[in-house]
């Protein structure tokens, strides 16, 4: 009876080894090797494309400052150059970093007059100093926080197609998609056209079937984000050359959208109105 306990001892304890040495062949890289070959990928995917890249930016958690269409340029394993939708300021260069965490990060660790704007306290961004060139001219935002922005991004997708990051304040998403070479010389310029044929206009309305859901922006001054009566949660979108492209799936009395695209003025629309693919929402501007 012993000899057959001790065999049976035996057998499992072999199982036991078997199972970890199976486990042990999952991982072929300790963690450590795996976050520094994911930071190198990260390096290597930025400095891919040429062209450079365009990234959606939303700063502050509660998205009431809404979306912005930034252009960067990783023309090495160090420089970084910036252009922006909001602005006619030329290219800024600064610097830029991957380091590993909790995931690679992505770090603007130098000082660029269009990115870090985002990030300037409004007692900084009120200064003529740090204002940008066709964007705002007064204080954005708390003296303290400004528009809420931030210099860390954790990345989660790095590959030729797009990187997706998640601000590691304010943990919204964070999609860049590879600028092509047959737009490069023309995106820049064709975003700034769009934003400033959208951005005239105001006193929003939804129209669902025969509702109709006026919409106020949920900051004035930037007028990227909207609020729906009874609705805490701002509406934030991007200024994109064919309309508005939301930061998400948004919903308004059961109809879904992401993006809404502009018709030129016809009928009753005299300023023309914004819409889905299927037709079934109308955003259309009052004034």
């Amino acid at each position: 009876m012993k000899l057959k306990l001790f065999i049976f001892a035996i057998a499992i304890l072999s199982l036991s080894v078997s199972c970890e040495k199976k486990m042990d062949r999952i991982f072929d890289e300790s963690p450590t090797d795996r976050l520094n070959a994911s930071v190198s990928n990260v390096y290597a995917m930025l400095q891919t494309n040429k062209d450079g890249w365009m990234i959606k930016y939303y700063p502050s958690s509660a998205l009431e400052f809404g979306g912005y269409t930034l252009f960067a340029k990783f023309t090495n394993s160090v420089d970084v150059t910036v252009e922006g939708d909001m602005t006619t300021l030329a290219a800024q260069t600064s610097t830029y970093i991957v380091v590993p965490g909790a995931g690679p990060i992505l770090t603007f660790d130098t000082y660029n007059r269009i990115f870090h704007y985002f990030a300037l306290p409004g007692y900084f961004n009120k200064s003529s100093a740090y204002q940008l060139p066709g964007f705002l001219t007064a204080q954005i935002g708390s003296v303290n926080e400004g528009m809420k922005g931030e210099n860390d991004f954790l990345v989660t997708k790095a590959s030729a197609d797009s990187i997706v990051m998640e601000g590691r304040k304010s943990y919204n998403k964070v999609v860049m998609v590879p600028i092509k070479s047959s737009e490069a010389t023309t995106i820049v310029a064709t975003y700034r056209s769009a934003l400033t044929k959208f951005h005239a206009f105001s006193n929003y309305k939804f129209e669902v079937g025969t509702e109709s859901f006026p919409a106020t922006f949920a900051t004035a001054a930037t007028k990227r984000a909207l609020l729906i009566a009874g609705n805490s949660k701002p509406y934030a979108y991007r200024y994109i050359p064919t309309g508005l492209e939301f930061y998400t799936e948004y919903d308004v009395n059961g109809v879904k959208f992401r993006e809404l695209k502009y018709v030129e003025p016809t009928g009753s629309y005299a300023k023309g109105y914004f819409t889905n693919d299927a037709g079934t929402i109308k955003l259309v501007p009052q004034s």
